[in-house]
């Protein structure tokens, strides 16, 4: 089966209609684990790959990741081409019912109804899509290179007494980042992040001269391998995200053998951590279950224990037979 993957991921000549061999925790791995081919959404718009939409008659399925600005592009692979076209609405649910512009949403619910198939990275999502296309519409998650990660980039280390935060107080969206360092406050505790943008730190400072901050560790990845074995290092992490979407956070955490506290909104957290779902805005209760894993081995082991039990249901095999039955 000839497959195609299209983001929105900006166009890149380099890598842009070869087989994918990139292994990370992004949506472009279902390239990879398809043996398929990557193109850019806005690059075919735009005219850079020289070609129409009729192209992707060269493939049996395209799975085109959709957000709002590549809704016309959809629309048109499906129009213009044979193949099977797969629509898997990439961000979380809430931007699509309440960011989204109606005009979009309209074209949208079109889009959705002229696919093949509608493919979700959260299962909870399953009945609203149902609502809304007449199309078969199934969970597939996202696959997770769990062998590359534990066989190069991260052994076994000793951890430091550290949680590691999911997100930051990003200039624009920042995942409830607040959030998180309210919780870490809370703690008491050393934490650790990735700083996107280096001005995070100066309004850290900033709310430092207010609440109560422990030291931070931080440190700004150049690239997803750089940034896992950072987290390697840490004891467990902290991300209140309150969107309704997959969670890439929780499985990097349990990739790298430590536990995650975070809401079940997230996919990956309510199967791979139940014990350890809290609402997005219960402070006092992330920091209560940060503070017992850190003092208490046994139940840090026992959560890990049964994640470690669930993380094959996100290897390659499983998720690509999930996209395959849907088919």
């Amino acid at each position: 089966m000839k497959f195609c993957i299209v983001t929105c991921y900006p166009f890149n000549p380099y890598v842009d209609g070869m087989v994918s061999t990139l292994e990370i925790n992004n949506l472009h791995i279902w390239a990879t684990v398809m043996e398929g081919i990557h193109y850019s959404g806005t690059g075919f718009e735009q005219g850079r790959y020289g070609v129409g939409y009729e192209f992707f008659n060269n493939f049996d399925v395209v799975m085109v990741l959709v957000r709002d600005g590549l809704i016309e592009p959809a629309i048109k692979i499906k129009q213009r081409s044979k193949a099977k076209l797969i629509v898997y609405p990439e961000p979380e649910l809430e931007h699509f019912t309440s960011f989204t512009p109606r005009d979009a949403q309209v074209r949208l619910v079109k889009l959705l109804n002229m696919a093949d198939a509608v493919a979700v990275p959260n299962a909870e999502t399953v009945p609203f899509f149902q609502a809304i296309t007449r199309k078969p519409v199934g969970f597939i998650g996202l696959p997770f290179p769990l062998k590359r990660v534990r066989e190069k980039l991260c052994p076994p280390v000793q951890k430091e007494e550290e949680i590691h935060l999911g997100s930051f107080m990003g200039s624009y969206w920042s995942r409830n980042g607040l959030a998180n360092l309210a919780t870490l406050s809370k703690t008491g505790l050393p934490g650790a992040v990735d700083l996107q943008d280096p001005k995070e730190k100066k309004y850290v400072e900033l709310f430092g001269k207010h609440i109560p901050l422990p030291s931070i560790r931080c440190y700004h990845s150049v690239s997803w391998d750089h940034y896992i074995v950072e987290l390697n290092k840490s004891s467990l992490g902290v991300h209140m995200d309150f969107r309704l979407t997959w969670g890439r956070f929780p499985i990097d955490c349990a990739a790298v053998r430590m536990p995650c506290i975070a809401p079940q909104n997230l996919y990956t957290q309510k199967i791979l951590f139940p014990r350890l779902c809290v609402p997005y805005h219960d402070i006092e209760q992330a920091a209560q279950l940060a503070r017992k894993l850190l003092l208490e081995r046994a139940f840090y082991d026992e959560v890990m224990e049964y994640a470690e039990s669930r993380l094959h249901l996100f290897d390659y095999e499983e998720s690509k037979k999930r996209l395959l039955n849907l088919l």
